[in-house]
């Protein structure tokens, strides 16, 4: 009888039908729908941070060329030194000096930017026949037509130098859009801090700064980069105290 029983029982299990049942197949379907759906959570994370990733590299791209472009012309800066630099108080010498450094707070939108002049010998010229190397470099910032704030680089050729041009802002290059600060500070020969400077002033004694602080934030909304540095100046003009 018992070996009836087993014959039995294993043509019972052999006649079962293959498949998975109905309640496996819901299980499994159940599954399934949740590690699709953990899926494209993750998807829609990563895609809705791809526009914030790429606007934070385009802006440290754009802030890094500006900054680089800032210290070349500063580490090439020109200057009248002593020998030759006559004060603009003195008889006979009203004209400024055209090598002057000079730096000032401009209000724009209710907020404050440094602007910057100085002549350099990094002058991007794009006509051939002038041989200049010296440019009148100024950084300035700037409304858009948007709304933001720019910050652009005149260069006005030394040789053949023309006071007007340097107001005249119509083909001079934007470095940097959206930018939200632009701060430069100055440090004398014995360490004391200014926030502007002007070599042709007796405020200064007709010196130029030994070192200046450059401060860049760019952004928009609530998002924004700082970049910064400190660049000791390559040549310096001695305070007159005379």
């Amino acid at each position: 009888m018992k070996k009836k029983n087993r014959i039995k029982q294993k043509r019972k299990k052999q006649n079962r039908p293959g498949g998975f049942t109905l309640v496996e197949v819901l299980v499994a379907v159940t599954i399934f729908g949740i590690v699709v759906s953990m899926l494209f959570a993750s998807f829609n994370i990563v895609i809705s941070n791809v526009d914030p990733i790429n606007a934070g590299l385009d802006e440290y791209e754009m802030a890094q060329n500006a900054m680089d472009r800032i210290k070349r012309d500063l580490n090439s800066l020109c200057l009248t030194h002593d020998s030759v630099y006559s004060r603009p108080d003195m008889e006979g010498t009203d004209d400024p000096d055209r090598f002057r450094f000079i730096s000032k707070i401009v209000s724009l939108d209710s907020r404050l930017f440094s602007q910057l002049r100085f002549a350099s010998f990094e002058h991007l010229g794009f006509n051939r026949d002038k041989k200049s190397r010296i440019g009148i470099i100024t950084y300035y910032a700037e409304p858009s037509q948007e709304g933001s704030i720019l910050l652009k680089r005149s260069d006005v050729e030394a040789v053949f130098y023309d006071g007007t041009k340097e107001n005249n802002d119509e083909n001079d290059p934007v470095l940097c859009e959206r930018v939200t600060s632009f701060e430069l500070s100055f440090m004398d020969q014995e360490g004391n801090p200014h926030e502007n400077w002007d070599s042709d002033s007796s405020d200064f004694d007709f010196s130029t700064p030994y070192s200046i602080q450059i401060k860049l934030e760019i952004g928009a909304g609530q998002r924004s980069n700082i970049f910064a540095t400190t660049l000791v100046l390559p040549t310096q003009r001695d305070k007159d105290e005379s």
